[in-house]
């Protein structure tokens, strides 16, 4: 029967010297980590598009939250400045400091004021659109001071 140890490589004295069970290990080891090489790269090259698209989702998303503040901040100055008296034309500017490119609704029932802003995003990206609505509205409903004819 054939011996299957094979002889090493030469020791110090030129004879080949046994090879040892730690080296097949090392050897096997080598040759099972080799069909494994660039998958680091490869998962990298797939993670850094994800992650990247998950940061400009959360920029945008940000940005629509912002936007939707300014309408709630608009309506709310509009109608406060309505309810104190001021026209509608001058209300409506106060609106337009906060959000320029807002469309600002004022109407009344009685001595209660109805302000509805809209507005739309500046930046839509064509993926996201389906996702998002098209126009943010904020609405404020406030009652109109007493004037001086109406004081008793």
């Amino acid at each position: 029967m054939p011996s299957t140890n094979q002889p090493g490589p030469p020791t110090a004295s030129g004879a080949p010297a046994p090879q040892s069970a730690a080296s097949d290990v090392a050897t096997s080891a080598a040759r099972d980590k080799r069909p494994d090489r660039g998958a680091v790269t490869a998962e990298l090259a797939i993670t850094l598009p994800v992650l990247f698209s998950l940061l400009l989702l959360g920029i945008w998303s940000i940005g629509l939250v912002i936007l939707n503040i300014q309408c709630i901040d608009a309506a709310r100055d509009v109608a406060r400045a309505v309810a104190r008296g001021e026209t509608p034309d001058q209300a409506k500017a106060i609106g337009h400091r906060t959000i320029p490119t807002g469309t600002i609704t004022i109407s009344r029932e009685g001595s209660d004021i109805h302000v509805t802003v809209t507005a739309t995003p500046t930046h839509n990206p064509p993926l996201l659109s389906a996702l998002a609505p098209a126009n943010l509205t904020a609405q404020a409903t406030l009652q109109s001071e007493p004037t001086q004819d109406e004081t008793p």
